[in-house]
């Protein structure tokens, strides 16, 4: 934890800003508008929020000593294999496995919640997710950023966003069986 929060600590505050300045933003065309309601308002602004920091964390340059060009791997789970099989402590590969899903979970969730009403909500998620992902992906090959290109990284985006799309529709089936049992007392 103390790695990631080294590594990543900075985003907080840009986070925070950014959080702030759109819950500003909102307010005030809400106000301006004199229409719509917050709820609806709120998906946005946390897929906004999201957004941004899978792109700081993703998109930042690498910096101090051992930086070196990226890498590209266009072999499917080949890293993966390499780093559970080879590494004596499995803290690292793993840590990355559950970063790169979990990056993409709320990023979906909150996108789900923005397209609530949707038929194929998952698969549409999903499929933004992957779309996302693969944008990264194409952006830390094509920009000197320091960074690996890894087809496993896109993989495992694109089951956190599977996650997050599940996620949402067991939450708003949750969601609906108790509004509905509060209705019938």
């Amino acid at each position: 934890m103390k790695e990631l929060w080294s590594a990543f600590g900075w985003v907080l505050p840009i986070i925070v800003v950014v959080t702030v300045s759109l819950i500003f933003a909102v307010s005030f065309w809400k106000k301006r508008k004199g229409k719509g309601r917050w709820m609806n308002l709120l998906p946005v602004l946390f897929t906004c929020i999201t957004i941004t920091a899978i792109c700081l964390i993703t998109l930042t340059p690498l910096t101090g000593g051992n930086v070196s060009e990226g890498s590209v791997n266009l072999d499917p789970f080949s890293n993966l294999k390499l780093n559970l099989i080879y590494r004596i402590h499995l803290d690292v590969p793993i840590r990355n496995l559950l970063a790169n899903i979990l990056l993409f979970i709320p990023l979906t969730f909150f996108i789900a919640w923005w397209m609530r009403h949707s038929k194929q909500i998952v698969l549409m998620v999903t499929f933004i997710g992957a779309l996302f992902s693969f944008g990264i992906e194409l952006a830390q090959y094509y920009l000197p950023l320091g960074r690996a290109t890894d087809i496993d990284d896109w993989i495992m985006n694109t089951l956190g966003s599977f996650i997050g799309g599940f996620i949402f529709v067991c939450v708003r089936i949750i969601y609906n069986l108790i509004r509905v049992n509060k209705r019938k007392k």
